[in-house]
């Protein structure tokens, strides 16, 4: 790799041991991506491990010595969401309580590490840093080094900001440095779409449906989608952010892509068109009938298939302040319809602490949802699944990602809002 004379400098120590660790870790990271050099990161950080967990979170021997070096990210950074310490909410019984207790006995110290490090502030905790309640919003072109993959996608696609899904403590040595490897999205040929996607349905598909075929379909690649612009018209809007941010969850969860094209409504789509194609470009169709055969296909991994769901999670990704009133406005709906008071189905729905507190002060959403039984947590629901947690537990969840990571049973928003209100599940679907 060429280095600057700064880098070069700082990987000789003139700023320190510590500093100088931290240089050859992101030269040796570089050097295996074949990176040329290093490139400035001009955006915040977001990292994916917000959890003390054993052999998951970065050791905290390495932190301390981070910390007592003086050393912290030159921006400030915002993390996954919190553990589930929350417990009331998510309809646990004391076995499971205890559990996560020992899981996250040092998860205090932890925070007071990630403060010390650069966390932006006490609520910086979401898998949805950019929504504008949050604030973690980069720019186009702005340079990034994240780890989250629901983050990720969302900001490379949608926002047209550049990063690569770094892996976990890699995320907070480049952000310390200010320093990324130049490599994969960060390039513009790295940002050229293999294949190319014709969404050819009768109406607009569920997004964590169509981004589970996507990302089943190209797996790491970077797609070229039409279609969609039909159902959700041109360039970004707030339905159209809500609903790329799902189908992106869902394609980076059940493939590992990065980055998509969607075309006349992503920004580099339609900047450059079909020229983000290359050469050798792959075209595949994806109809009705194509996302039918994938949701035939999940298997169920409750232990007792047959029985009535115990447990609803919502929010895997974070839900938008829109997406809480139209949960809210869909309950209310159903039971009045169905003339009932009080879901069927203990629910826990998951958003960022800001997002939450803006839901709250609007009230009428938030009194019908909470009037109706419904939790609401800042955690993450897949921390309920770790060690096998909930295994005993029939959930149902409307998250691919949730799905793919747990035995938690998927279903389509329609379909899952009919299940919480009854308590039933169609056997014929």
């Amino acid at each position: 790799m060429k280095l600057s004379n700064e880098e070069q400098q700082i990987l000789a120590g003139s700023r320190g041991e510590m500093l100088q660790q931290v240089m050859t870790t992101i030269v040796a990271y570089g050097e295996a991506l074949e990176a040329d050099r290093l490139v400035d990161i001009t955006g915040m950080g977001h990292f994916v491990i917000p959890h003390a967990l054993p052999g998951i979170s970065p050791s905290m021997k390495m932190l301390d010595a981070l910390i007592a070096a003086g050393l912290k990210t030159l921006k400030p950074f915002t993390l996954d969401p919190v553990a589930p310490l929350d417990f009331k909410n998510w309809w646990l019984n004391q076995g499971q309580i205890d559990s996560l207790k020992h899981m996250y006995r040092t998860q205090k110290q932890y925070d007071i590490r990630m403060e010390a490090l650069g966390l932006w502030n006490p609520k910086a905790w979401t898998c949805t840093p950019y929504l504008p309640e949050v604030g973690n919003l980069p720019g186009r072109d702005d340079v990034l080094a994240w780890s989250e993959s629901a983050c990720v996608v969302f900001a490379n696609s949608v926002l047209g900001a550049r990063s690569n899904r770094n892996g976990a403590i890699m995320d907070l040595l480049c952000n310390i440095a200010g320093k990324i490897p130049l490599s994969g999205f960060l390039t513009d040929k790295g940002r050229r779409a293999t294949w190319r996607i014709e969404v050819k349905t009768d109406r607009l598909p569920p997004p964590q449906i169509l981004g589970a075929a996507v990302g089943k379909t190209v797996l790491a690649d970077v797609p070229y989608i039409v279609g969609l612009d039909r159902f959700l018209g041109d360039g970004i809007n707030s339905q159209t952010w809500d609903y790329l941010h799902e189908l992106g969850t869902a394609a980076a969860s059940t493939g590992a892509v990065g980055l998509f094209h969607v075309e006349n409504i992503t920004p580099e789509a339609i900047d450059y068109k079909t020229d983000l194609l290359t050469g050798e470009y792959k075209t595949v169709t994806i109809d009705d009938r194509t996302l039918h055969e994938l949701t035939a296909s999940y298997p169920i991994m409750w232990k007792d298939k047959n029985a009535a769901p115990a447990k609803c999670f919502l929010g895997c990704p974070h839900l938008s302040l829109n997406q809480l009133q139209w949960w809210a406005d869909k309950i209310h709906e159903l039971l009045i319809k169905h003339g009932k008071k009080h879901l069927a189905v203990n629910t826990t729905i998951c958003s960022a602490p800001q997002v939450l507190g803006k839901f709250i002060e609007k009230k009428q959403g938030w009194e019908i949802l909470s009037k109706s039984g419904v939790r609401f947590s800042a955690a993450c629901p897949m921390q309920v699944f770790d060690n096998n947690l909930s295994m005993d537990d029939a959930i149902i969840t409307n998250s691919n990602k949730l799905r793919v990571y747990t035995h938690a049973r998927f279903f389509p928003d329609e379909e899952i809002a009919d299940i919480m209100i009854t308590g039933r599940i169609r056997r014929n679907r």
